[in-house]
């Protein structure tokens, strides 16, 4: 019974991932952000949220980064949605949302957003630590 609870858990986050993913590719136009207020924090040094986290999240996608975690995205969501490669896709995708949450925690004020990538990241450690047996050897 357990295993069939994590497998239908895993195939939930893998499905948001891939949409995740895919959403990376849809163009959208960007959020404006008052350049007034930009040039006033950079003046005295006081970049505050949420400013910071949106100029950061422009300068990833302009870049070519953002594209990047999409591909990673949707690989790691691929490859959990069949049994065998299970493991390798949470073991991709767990530095993925890792990341997506400090940035969120750190440079985000939405506390909605903190919480959903916080559960998502609770999530996909927990659906880790089901492979518990398999990955103690290579710790050892």
């Amino acid at each position: 019974m357990i295993g069939y609870v994590h497998a239908a858990f895993t195939v939930i986050l893998a499905l948001f991932f891939l949409n995740a993913g895919v959403k990376k590719f849809i163009p959208k136009p960007p959020r404006p952000i008052d350049i007034a207020v930009v040039t006033s924090a950079l003046e005295k040094d006081a970049l505050e949220k949420p400013v910071s986290f949106q100029l950061t999240m422009r300068a990833m996608k302009q870049s070519g980064f953002l594209y990047i975690i999409g591909v990673f995205q949707i690989l790691a969501a691929l490859l959990m949605l069949w049994p065998k490669t299970r493991l390798v896709g949470l073991l991709l995708l767990l530095p993925i949302i890792t990341n997506i949450f400090l940035l969120h925690f750190f440079m985000d004020n939405r506390m909605g957003e903190n919480i959903e990538t916080g559960l998502l990241l609770t999530l996909a450690a927990v659906l880790t630590a089901y492979y518990y047996n398999r990955l103690l050897p290579l710790i050892k």
